[in-house]
């Protein structure tokens, strides 16, 4: 797991990922693995059928490898590049997998006014489907340093999963983190479960020498995802951290509504996990649990 995966389709989105990228495989000591997807479809049937498939991976190439040279003189981290022919979300997918990446990073380009509810399909499927934690970048810039990381909390029993991974962060990164919560309507704070949970999962992470704030707001005419969001900007944060849900009949995954509305409108970088399914659980723990090795590397020494 040494490996991080960020696609690049040479648009302003893309590349502005790969930046944000830079300073994560720094201080984890990863490769960058830059891929390029030629898609399949009317426009890529139509290039075969002309001769001209190979000329386009010889320029998508040609334009790889210098940015892969910029980028390695500008990281000093080793950087390889690759080009696929295919679907885009599934090479992505496949690509991670085979690699075993640690992390995908990729840009979400804003969408069309009209479309604006509705993320793009590919990282929609991304998302979704990853094996490893998918960061979305959508924006300018952005400091994935990380220093201020949002932790939205809910009652399902993946809150678990979810400190873990926040833990894992703020022990690599030295930043504080950052619980927040809405309340359902009437209940007082005093006599919510959550807020119970919050105070819990708050004196763990201490524990861990991580600081920790938790902030529970009343329900409003707010959305809450808009809560979440808003404070996240009030407390400049650098990475707020969501997690996928998992359909129980069919064992698959989808991004609930508040996931996808957090990934859709945050202009602060989205970092998206599925939760572990329990029959892969010693498979998976490293990405889950522990995304960048921190509590399996303690037991080792």
């Amino acid at each position: 797991m040494n490996k991080i995966l960020v696609p690049v389709d040479f648009r302003n989105q893309s590349l502005i990922a790969l930046d944000q990228t830079i300073s994560v495989a720094r201080f984890m000591k990863t490769e960058i693995v830059i891929i390029f997807i030629i898609e399949t479809g009317i426009i890529s049937a139509l290039v075969r059928r002309e001769g001209r498939l190979e000329k386009l991976r010889r320029l998508a190439g040609e334009r790889l490898d210098h940015l892969a040279e910029d980028t390695m003189s500008r990281s000093g981290l080793k950087v390889s590049v690759i080009i696929e022919t295919g679907k885009v979300s599934q090479k992505i997918l496949e690509k991670a997998q085979e690699l075993n990446a640690r992390f995908i990073i990729m840009g979400k380009n804003d969408a069309d006014a009209k479309l604006q509810r509705y993320i793009g399909a590919n990282t929609n499927q991304v998302i979704s489907r990853s094996s490893c934690p998918v960061i979305t970048v959508k924006g300018k810039e952005h400091n994935l340093g990380v220093k201020n990381i949002v932790l939205p909390l809910d009652l399902t029993k993946k809150t678990r999963e979810k400190v873990f991974n926040a833990v894992s962060f703020g022990l690599y990164y030295n930043s504080a983190i950052w619980m927040v919560s809405v309340l359902t309507g009437g209940i007082a704070k005093s006599q919510s479960r959550i807020y119970a949970k919050m105070k819990k999962a708050r004196e763990m992470i201490q524990e861990n020498g991580v600081p920790c704030n938790i902030k529970l707001f009343e329900k409003s005419g707010k959305p809450d995802y808009q809560v979440i969001l808003d404070y996240a900007s009030e407390i400049n944060a650098d990475l707020i951290m969501v997690m996928t849900h998992q359909e129980a009949s069919f064992r698959e995954y989808y991004i609930g509504t508040f996931a996808h509305e957090i990934i859709n409108r945050s202009d602060i970088p989205v970092m998206t996990m599925i939760p572990s399914d329990p029959k892969k659980k010693r498979r998976l723990v490293k990405t889950f649990v522990d995304p960048l090795g921190i509590f399996s590397r303690k037991k080792k020494n």
